[in-house]
């Protein structure tokens, strides 16, 4: 489900944060449903436990998860105007990049006009 990208430039623990995000996003974790230990997440992905930690804990700041001492950590019931406004973000900084490679209005709206079908309704 989560796949890290080791030469990507962006560090590892932001990948994971933005992974998860889309997770929660597409209902893969549920409201105030588990995510997978910092252990088992780490042995899943191949990464450092701490990396996952550090991942867990910028999520927990942003109140996107919660911990609950002995038990686990979850998600927020709380986080739907907040993951939005994450994803908002994240869709900006790729905009931000795509227009710095020199692509067009045009061009994105035609990349997203593909990706939807053409249909507006979604």
């Amino acid at each position: 489900m989560i796949s890290i990208d080791t030469r990507s430039r962006e560090p590892i623990y932001q990948q994971l944060e933005k992974q998860i995000i889309k997770l929660i996003n597409l209902g893969v974790y549920d409201i105030n449903g588990p995510l997978p230990s910092v252990r088992s997440m780490a042995c899943e992905i191949g990464v450092n436990p701490n990396t996952v930690a550090k991942a867990y804990k910028e999520l927990e700041q942003q109140q996107v998860i919660y911990t609950v001492v002995g038990k686990g950590v979850y998600v927020s019931d709380n986080n739907t105007d907040r993951i939005k406004s994450l994803t908002k973000e994240q869709l900006k900084a790729v905009l931000l990049e795509l227009k710095g490679y020199g692509l067009k209005k045009e061009e994105v709206i035609e990349m997203i006009n593909d990706l939807w079908g053409g249909d507006n309704h979604d």
